[in-house]
């Protein structure tokens, strides 16, 4: 099945990093300045590459989900059908990177890039994010196999339970209008977490360790 090998492609890459170390040698020996999104965007690019790397894959960084929640997929094209999370509800959500199947175009992956720390504002961040993901799953109609987070931290930064932001995968969460966003559909979607841990300081980190969650 494609979610299976989906799966043991990034459990491969996240154990070896081949190709971070091939193609983001600033992430694993040069270092990477912590300027504006300069990490966010380094991590976000190297996940967008490993579905390039995967047969019959392709990856689109940054991609906006237009917003509706059913639609049909035939083929290479997409037929829309107005649905719960539209404009006048959730402005459309960007997922870091979305991978798309290169045989019918439907998508197979979505995946954010976070950073973690101690603060409130940034524990909220990282809800959103897990939120931005399930909403865009289901616009694009709940048939996306994989849902891929990592979120990542300094070396010294010791992350808290942050299970109750994962189980929002499972058990969906209520929007600030009031619109019920449901869980996943497990029978036919799957998603990992990784805990990425930098190393150095900010003016040079290098991104070596990541750490299975989920």
């Amino acid at each position: 099945m494609v979610r299976e090998r989906l799966i043991q492609a990034i459990r491969e890459e996240m154990k070896t990093g081949e190709i971070r170390k091939r193609f983001f040698p600033m992430m694993t020996d040069f270092g990477v300045r912590d300027y504006s999104e300069t990490v966010h965007t380094m991590g976000l690019n190297y996940l967008t590459a490993i579905g390039r790397t995967i047969s019959d894959t392709t990856a689109i960084s940054e991609c906006p989900v237009y917003p509706y929640e059913k639609q049909t997929f035939v083929a290479e094209k997409v037929a829309e059908e107005s649905g719960e999370y539209h404009i006048g509800k959730k402005p459309a959500v960007r997922p870091d990177s979305i991978w798309y199947s290169t045989k019918d175009n439907q998508p197979l992956l979505l995946c954010e890039f976070e950073r973690y720390d101690n603060s409130r504002l940034k524990n909220r961040k990282l809800e959103e994010k897990i939120q931005n993901l399930l909403i865009a799953y289901h616009q694009l109609g709940g048939n996306v196999p994989l849902i891929l987070f990592v979120y990542w931290t300094y070396p010294k930064v010791t992350p808290g339970d942050i299970s109750n932001y994962i189980r929002i995968f499972d058990e969906g969460f209520t929007m600030g209008n009031g619109t019920r966003v449901p869980g996943i559909d497990g029978r036919k979607t799957s998603y990992l977490v990784y805990h990425c841990v930098a190393s150095g300081d900010k003016d040079n980190l290098t991104f070596n360790q990541w750490i299975k969650v989920r």
